[in-house]
Order: structure tokens, then C-alpha cells, then sequence
């Protein structure tokens, strides 16, 4: 699992981009698979998955809330 910043949502073109905080790499993120509100400054958890022509962020959530289920 990686951890990220939310630096761009996009909810009109159904995207955004997640900056992973350990590499600074930006990752793309599909807006449909979000369950909860984000805003831009969101720390969250993160998986890839490989596409082509790169990796894809899914499964997206909220830092403050997975610490707290962790508690």
C-alpha cells in the first residue's frame, strides 16, 4: 500500500492525480471508484495496478480514516 497526497481531482472528466509522498511519483485515479468526498490535500492510501502505457491508483483512502479503523 502506498501513501499519497491528492493534488488534482477532475470530477467533470472523471480523474485526478495522486502524488506518492516516498517517490514524489504523480499517479492517476479514477474518480467513479471514489466512495467517500475528497478535496485536493488528502493524505490517502493507495494500491497501483499496471496499465498501458503505466499504473493506475486505486482503491483510495482517506489517511484519517484508516488510522482510525487501525486504532
Amino acid at each position: 500500500m502506498h501513501k499519497g497526497l491528492i493534488i488534482e481531482i477532475h470530477l467533470n472528466k472523471g480523474y485526478g492525480f495522486v502524488k506518492e509522498l516516498m517517490s514524489g511519483t504523480i499517479f492517476r485515479f479514477n474518480t467513479a471508484e471514489l466512495t467517500d468526498p475528497y478535496r485536493i490535500h488528502d493524505q490517502v492510501f493507495f494500491n497501483l495496478i499496471e496499465l498501458e502505457p503505466g499504473k493506475l491508483a486505486v482503491n483510495l483512502r482517506k489517511l484519517s480514516v484508516v488510522n482510525q479503523i487501525i486504532s
